[in-house]
């Protein structure tokens, strides 16, 4: 068995060497994994998501998974509860009273054709409470949402992703972490242009007018759509880590400012975390401009 102490701050980077040391490419599994949870102290969105679907990719390989050190009176225990991970994975909370927080949208696990009605049933309606723009005012973003799941279902053998959703009300700032477990940007890119480097395939992945494969309609515009938006429109800051790769995507000024640089380890799969003031989220018409699934 192999144990896997969790770190204090806990995010998906911390556990990317790990991966690379003890996984390599995934093209073994061991046959069991100890996850302890004894030193954490807070848990990112993005560990949240990425030690889920870790979870869940290793017992698809036959590889039996267990928790430890979950103290409920530590309070990123409480929150992990409250955030329904341990629902998920141990089918039950490790308290009879957690349940969802106001200012969070619980882990989920969604295959393709579940993303639409959530992002326009559950997760606009809580992003509209909790900003206080109208859900009119939030179509675009509604969009850039539903790219994020298309991007998932074009580099993702599984079908499926995980989602996670924090809001921080004193600073006004939202999170949100899509990730999947498949083969990755980079190589869905590296079919059409063999020659980039994980960062390179990141980066023309957002380019204008490039895609590997998508909803026909929407060839060339869904991560460049996404980009625009992120950045020009609600001026957030967007990171996508993939394989050996990372870039973050940010603006600066009145220009774009990319940002690579390498993974200490290896990320399997695709996650795409982003960063967005609420408070500059602004009223916009609702069109008819999403894109079709």
């Amino acid at each position: 068995m192999i144990t896997v102490q969790l770190p204090r701050q806990f995010e998906a980077a911390r556990l990317f060497l790990f991966i690379k040391e003890n996984f390599g490419t995934f093209e073994s599994v061991p046959d069991a994994v100890e996850f302890d949870f004894s030193r954490m102290n807070f848990a990112f969105p993005s560990g949240i998501v990425f030690l889920s679907n870790l979870t869940r990719f290793l017992l698809r390989q036959g590889c039996e998974v267990s928790y430890s050190g979950m103290d409920t009176n530590k309070e990123c225990i409480k929150f992990l509860d409250d955030s329904l991970f341990f629902q998920q994975h141990l089918r039950e909370k490790l308290s009879q009273h957690s349940a969802p927080r106001v200012t969070t949208q619980p882990l989920i696990e969604l295959h393709h054709k579940e993303c639409h009605a959530w992002i326009h049933n559950t997760f606009a309606p809580w992003l509209s409470d909790i900003s206080g723009v109208p859900m009119a005012g939030l179509a675009e973003f509604q969009t850039c949402m539903s790219e994020l799941f298309n991007n998932i279902n074009d580099h993702s053998a599984f079908d499926v992703g995980s989602v996670f959703a924090q809001w921080y009300p004193q600073k006004k700032n939202l999170q949100i972490v899509v990730a999947d477990f498949g083969k990755g940007i980079p190589e869905t890119v590296r079919r059409i242009e063999p020659q980039l480097s994980d960062n390179e395939a990141i980066i023309r992945s957002f380019d204008e007018g490039f895609s590997s494969q998508s909803t026909p309609q929407n060839r060339g515009q869904g991560l460049y759509y996404l980009r625009q938006n992120v950045l020009e429109h609600l001026g957030g800051a967007l990171t996508v880590r993939s394989r050996e790769g990372a870039v973050t995507f940010r603006k600066s000024g009145n220009s774009l400012t990319v940002v690579p640089y390498d993974v200490q380890g290896f990320c399997p799969g695709t996650m795409i975390e982003f960063n967005i003031q609420t408070d500059v989220i602004e009223f916009e018409e609702e069109n008819d401009g999403d894109f079709e699934w």
